[in-house]
Order: C-alpha cells, then structure tokens, then sequence
C-alpha cells in the first residue's frame, strides 16, 4: 500500500480527483449548464459531425438515384428520337421512290408495279445477283422485269412466298432482246466473266452493216418483257470474231452492284 501511494499512477489519480473537484466547485461558484457545455462540446461537435455526414450520404444517395433516373429518361426519349428519324427516312425513302416511278407510271398506266428492297447479296457473285422481299404473296413471279429508277435491272428466276431471287443483266445466263433506240437495230444481251467485271455486258448478234455508235441507248425490244425499258449506254462497238456480225459492249444506267431498292413490274399490255 505504501508503494502504490507513493507511485506515478497514484499521483496522477490524485490530479485528476482534484481536477473534477475544482471543476464541480467552479460550477457551483459560476454557471452550471456552461460548465456542462464545456465539458460536453467536443462531444456535441461529434455528434454533429456524425449527423452531418450521415444526412450527406443518404443526400449523395438520392442525387445519385435522381440521375440515374434522368439519364434512364433521357435515354428513352432519345431511343424515340431516333426511332421517329427512322420513320421519317423510310417516308423519304418511299417518297422519292415512288416519284420517280411517277413518270413511268404515267406513260405507261397498264405497268403494275410492286416495290421491294434488296435482302441478300452474295458478296462473292461476281454477276450481283440478288433478293428481294417481295414472293408470291405479293404477285410476284418467275419472269417479272425488275427496274429501278435508271432503268432495267434483272429479271426474277426464282420465287417463295416472301422472296424472289433477281438474275442481273450482268450474268450472260440472262439474255433479253435488245435494240438501239437510235438505229433500231437489234441483238441479244449475252457477257463473259471480264465484261461482268466492269458492270458491263455485251449487246450481241447485230448485224455486220449496224451503224450503232457509242453513246446510243439501249432499250428492250419487247415480247415477253414490256417495250422500251432504258438498259444502258452503248460505250464500244466491235466486230465480231466470225466477221459477220457485231456486239455492243452496253454499260447499265443502273447501278447494279449498288442496287438497293427496286420494283417489280407484276403485270403489263404490250402494244396499248
């Protein structure tokens, strides 16, 4: 007991007995609820710090709750924005298309046609062959000309119910009656792999003594296909290897290997 009274320990336990004692006293002497505060406002500043950062974070949490909510809606209205953009250029699309049918329409008011747009392209067909969406179910069928704006573009070999697959006049397995518009001379659409090449083809079995020239057009001749249909543009003439005859390498108005929206001609009356 001597020891421990005589210890650190003890004497710092006495100072801090004589410090609450002077503290309590000095209370009595003077204002209590000071005093109390005093002693109590670090503790205070604590809890004001704590409720401080408890109300921030759940405001940090709402904020961020508020925006993703905005961005949530800003997203949806521009998905619709782009959605009616969508619409709007298939309006334009369809507008454009069928004017510049117009004309063709109206000089030739007995030409049924039926709009379509190209599903499938095999990348290597050298000829451009092509899909459509438009079969039997629309009243298309094997042998419908197929035209776009510029002029002829094929003719379909093949029908389903919602398709019909286009052979290009690119591909020499196609072969249509052909004339010079200016000389009305003659010949049959045949090509070859290197003509083909070129998006050209070749206007053949024209006679010896044709004075087609470059730049003439080519329309089709008729028969199984409407009359006058633009082709394309002479670019050559040439004799032919047997010396009794000649072809015209013809050069489409359309642009076959870029062909995306095209119309079928379903129905037709030659000669009215």
């Amino acid at each position: 007991m001597k020891h421990f009274m005589k210890s650190t320990g003890f004497k710092v336990l006495i100072c801090i007995l004589a410090f609450l004692i002077g503290m309590l006293g000095y209370a009595a002497a003077t204002d209590f609820n000071s005093v109390t505060g005093t002693l109590l406002s670090p503790f205070q500043s604590l809890t004001s710090s704590l409720s401080t950062g408890i109300h921030n974070l759940f405001d940090s949490s709402n904020s961020k709750k508020s925006l993703e909510e905005e961005n949530a809606k800003l997203k949806d209205q521009i998905n619709a924005l782009r959605k009616s953009q969508v619409e709007l250029d298939e309006l334009r699309r369809q507008n454009t298309l069928y004017k510049d049918f117009l004309g063709l329409k109206e000089e030739n008011p007995d030409y049924v046609f039926k709009d379509a747009r190209v599903i499938a392209v095999d990348p290597v067909d050298i000829y451009h062959n092509f899909t459509i969406n438009r079969g039997t179910m629309h009243d298309v069928k094997k042998g419908n000309v197929v035209i776009t704006p510029d002029g002829l573009v094929g003719v379909v070999y093949e029908t389903g119910i919602n398709y019909a697959k286009v052979r290009t006049i690119l591909d020499p397995e196609l072969q249509i009656s052909c004339y010079d518009s200016r000389t009305r001379e003659d010949g049959i659409s045949t090509n070859d792999l290197e003509n083909a090449k070129q998006e050209q083809f070749k206007l053949s079995q024209m006679s010896r003594d044709a004075t087609a020239a470059t730049g003439d057009t080519v329309v089709t001749y008729g028969g199984i296909y409407p009359t006058g249909l633009l082709i394309g543009e002479i670019i050559q003439v040439k004799a032919d290897t047997d010396g009794l005859s000649k072809y015209a390498l013809v050069k489409p108005f359309a642009d076959i290997s870029a062909v995306s929206e095209v119309f079928v001609i379903t129905s037709f009356k030659e000669g009215d």
